[in-house]
């Protein structure tokens, strides 16, 4: 069950996402005991794993799901979870934890599982993202980067890709590139041609210790990858190296090459790809509250060039328990395909998908941008032009802008007879038909029933007899009953009004043809 959530972004903009918190008993039982450390996000459903050490399986409505997570203690730890990775497929899960263990399990098969400690605190595990055969190989970080590939017996043959200095804090496995983060920076490992791409030396923070931030890494596409760490991104390709890179035998025939990089104003907590060359940024504000709390985290879509970028929008997020969070405290989340994302915290889960033209046209008529609303109507919504156009003239007469509304009704209600007489009853519930007379329609191709345009004369006759004394020359005869006005005109006499009120009753008569009685009030 999820719940619709409000946006915290400015009113001036209409947001790019819509929010849903993700509401389930079972979701609601977990949390009731435990918090969230880390998670993996896959299309078919999300793994969550805990600081007691548990792995669970949810659908992506909190829903829990039975799988051989939930099935004994042999795929739990003794500490927190610190990453899990899902296999494309969504057949296995890996898990690690500072109590030294390895978990792969078969989600839906006792085949092939495998656990193991390894004595050291492991932070990082990636699984292979592809692999034909029956048995999953995967990379173990810790003071080195290891792959374990099940041999032939279905034993796990370790090889060393390459020793780190400090450890490895976090990896992306994609094709035949390994991503991963040590205390010193960002490094590559070539699986095909077995050596290291180089490693990228990452600024140490002026106000900032860098062992205190998770290093986030992404693959936008096989051969880009993201990288976003305390407030800095960057954004690296693989190519293939020219003549003059590749000259020496000792060097690698790929070259990572960092194309942009930028500074944040706030501090990183996740990466997700979005459209081409635009991905989405998890943020966690620098500023604190007047109380020294942690402000709302933000979501900020970012557009990026060759060593140019452009924040597309910025949105606060509306997360339960943020003012006690820090910024490793956020898991962020996707399905690249559905441009759905994850937010998650150690008590909440809030998904964000992107919002459709329906869901921006909601928020322009909640927020009572009528005139945006009417050009985005246009474009394929649900509501048509006039449907939106009527809410803008119901808005218009709620603020009383009488006269606007009387000229949008002209605007938009065309020769729609039933509309216009429904208009001129709102119109004088309001006592407002003075404003709505001069735009009525009194041409052939649209007229009302003789009983609205008599409304609109009587109003004049009550509030304004010079009005009342002009529209009757200048409205047509046909469009009303004389008799019926003659005989209003006679229970409504005012003598402060005379000269108007006797003008009126000739022109009417001759209206009727009774010329006999209109020289009697010439």
């Amino acid at each position: 069950m999820t719940e619709a959530m409000p946006t915290y972004n400015s009113d001036s903009v209409a947001p790019r996402f819509k929010y849903q918190r993700i509401r389930n008993d079972n979701l609601r039982q977990i949390l009731k005991t435990d918090v969230i450390t880390c998670s993996a996000v896959h299309s078919k459903f999300l793994i969550v794993g805990t600081n007691r050490g548990y792995v669970y399986m949810l659908n992506h409505e909190g829903k829990s799901v039975e799988s051989n997570l939930s099935s004994g203690k042999s795929h739990t730890h003794s500490m927190a979870v610190n990453h899990i990775d899902v296999d494309p497929c969504g057949e296995y899960v890996a898990t690690c934890s500072d109590d030294g263990r390895v978990n792969i399990t078969k989600l839906f098969n006792w085949k092939n599982n495998r656990s193991f400690i390894s004595g050291k605190f492991i932070k990082a595990i990636a699984l292979a993202p592809e692999d034909k055969s029956s048995r999953r190989s995967f990379v173990v970080g810790n003071d080195k980067l290891t792959l374990y590939e099940p041999n032939l017996l279905h034993r796990l043959k370790p090889r060393e890709l390459c020793a780190v200095e400090g450890s490895v804090l976090s990896i992306s496995w994609q094709g035949y590139f390994v991503a991963w983060a040590s205390h010193l920076g960002v490094g590559v490992y070539d699986l095909r041609e077995k050596c290291s791409l180089g490693l990228m030396k990452w600024e140490v923070p002026t106000q900032a210790r860098q062992e205190n931030f998770r290093c986030h890494l992404r693959w936008s596409n096989p051969t880009t990858l993201l990288i976003g760490w305390v407030d800095t991104i960057r954004i690296c390709v693989i190519r293939k190296g020219d003549a003059m890179e590749t000259s020496s035998n000792n060097l690698p025939g790929y070259v990572l090459d960092p194309v942009s990089t930028f500074q944040t104003s706030f501090h990183i907590c996740g990466l997700a790809p979005l459209a081409a060359n635009q991905f989405v940024v998890l943020g966690y504000r620098k500023e604190r509250s007047v109380n020294n709390k942690a402000l709302r985290p933000v979501l900020c879509v970012i557009e990026y060039k060759m060593n140019a970028f452009e924040e597309v929008c910025t949105e606060n997020i509306n997360l339960q328990g943020f003012e006690e969070y820090t910024v490793n405290d956020y898991n962020l989340g996707s399905i690249t395909e559905e441009n759905r994302l994850f937010i998650i915290t150690p008590k909440d889960i809030v998904v964000a998908s992107l919002a459709s033209t329906d869901d921006r046209l909601e928020w322009l008529i909640g927020h009572n941008k009528f005139e945006e609303a009417m050009e985005m109507s246009t474009q394929g919504c649900s509501l048509s032009l006039l449907s939106v156009a009527i809410m803008y003239i119901n808005h218009l007469l709620d603020i009383k802008k009488y006269e606007d509304a009387a000229k949008l009704c002209l605007r938009e209600l065309g020769n729609n007879k039933a509309l216009w007489e429904e208009h001129v009853l709102k119109f004088a519930k309001c006592q407002q038909l003075r404003c709505l007379s001069a735009y009525l329609p009194t041409l052939e191709d649209c007229t009302m029933d003789p009983h609205f345009y008599e409304m609109v004369l009587f109003e004049f006759l009550k509030f304004d007899v010079n009005g009342f004394l002009k529209l009757i020359k200048e409205w047509p005869p046909q469009l009303y009953d004389g008799w019926a006005i003659i005989n209003l005109i006679h229970e409504t006499f005012r003598k402060q009004s005379t000269n108007e009120l006797l003008e009126s009753i000739a022109l009417l008569y001759i209206y009727q043809g009774d010329s006999n009685s209109a020289l009697r009030y010439m």
